[in-house]
């Protein structure tokens, strides 16, 4: 059920969804599916952009899409109060709890909410190495859960945020200024010791990787997320799991 809704950008709605029985298990950078058949809405795939909590809650944040359909739906009609159904979880961007490295994390728009839950994650249970956090928006409008950050890294002395703007800087803007693939070699000497991921559009997770790539990152930490118009449904092979659980 839709227990509260809030408008994080113009373009993005978070939806804070709870459930009526048992707790949905899932893994922190995973996604679900979201619509209503019987309404003519699609499925579409959203990630949760939470880590898994006692109570069950399930966040998800919505970019509208011009044309879709799924997205006019969650942004126009769902309430809070309304009961939806969730189908997953799907996917493998997810990390390896064994693996004790820095962390670098790239997102974009609503590429930031398999971020979050990853982060979070992470930081509850007392990760030690340093987590980088590089976000990019157009304007500051699309710089959310800025509060947010700014409580982790008063919380957590190895998580940075670091914001960057790809449109003209407001005045007093202290932050960074252009796209985070250009930027990366002005932040980072060498990420052959870093895990890595990234999230956002096709076009933007492309880049970033070339980009952390040719700075050395390592194919088998390397993890990404493009958010396609349609997610086929996929769950983590068995031995996936496994390595997580231990």
């Amino acid at each position: 059920m839709v227990t509260d809704r809030l408008l994080r950008t113009p373009r993005i709605v978070e939806l804070r969804l709870r459930p009526i029985g048992a707790p949905m298990r899932y893994w922190p950078g995973q996604y679900v599916m979201l619509g209503d058949a019987e309404a003519g809405v699609p499925a579409r795939s959203y990630s949760i952009a939470n880590a898994p909590r006692p109570d069950g809650e399930v966040v998800l944040q919505v970019t509208r899409q011009g044309d879709g359909l799924t997205s006019a739906w969650v942004h126009e009609r769902l309430q809070p109060g309304a009961g939806v159904k969730l189908s997953g979880p799907y996917g493998t961007f997810i990390g390896d709890p064994s693996v004790e490295t820095p962390v670098l994390c790239m997102a974009a728009g609503s590429g930031l909410a398999p971020i979050l839950a990853l982060t979070e994650a992470a930081l509850r249970r007392g990760y030690r190495d340093q987590v980088t956090l590089l976000f990019s928006g157009r304007a500051t409008d699309d710089l959310y859960d800025a509060g947010l950050m700014a409580w982790w890294q008063a919380r957590h002395r190895n998580f940075r945020y670091r914001p960057t703007l790809t449109g003209t800087p407001p005045a007093g803007w202290t932050g960074l200024v252009g796209r985070i693939p250009a930027l990366l070699p002005t932040l980072f000497q060498d990420l052959a010791r870093h895990s890595v991921f990234v999230a956002g559009s096709p076009q933007f997770v492309e880049d970033c990787l070339r980009a952390a790539k040719a700075l050395g990152a390592r194919s088998e930490f390397v993890h990404s997320e493009g958010f396609f118009p349609q997610y086929p449904p996929i769950t983590p092979p068995p031995g996936q799991l496994l390595a997580l659980s231990g």
